[in-house]
C-alpha cells in the first residue's frame, strides 16, 4: 500500500511539472546541457554526441541532475594555488 502511495504522489508530481506552463523540463535540461557542455569544453576534450544530461523528479519535488561525459582528453590549464 505504502508503495503505491509513493508512486502516485511521484506520477502527480511529474505530471504537475508537466502542466506547469512557466515549467518546461525539456527546455530546462536542454539549457543546464548547453551550459555546463560550454564550460567541459574549456577543459577537456569531448563530444555533443558523447555528453549526456537527465533530470528526474523524485516523490519529494527535489531534482536529480546527472551529468555524463567522455572525454578523450583532459586540457592543460593554469596551475591552481594550494589552500595551504
Amino acid at each position: 500500500m505504502q508503495k503505491y502511495i509513493t508512486t502516485n504522489a511521484l506520477d502527480r508530481v511529474k505530471s504537475a511539472l508537466s502542466t506547469d506552463k512557466h515549467f518546461k523540463p525539456d527546455k530546462f535540461c536542454e539549457v543546464i546541457k548547453s551550459e555546463v557542455y560550454q564550460v567541459l569544453k574549456e577543459y577537456a576534450d569531448i563530444k555533443n554526441d558523447d555528453f549526456e544530461v537527465n533530470i528526474q523528479v523524485n516523490e519529494f519535488g527535489e531534482y536529480n541532475i546527472n551529468i555524463s561525459a567522455l572525454a578523450r582528453r583532459l586540457k592543460i590549464v593554469g596551475i591552481v594555488p594550494d589552500k595551504n
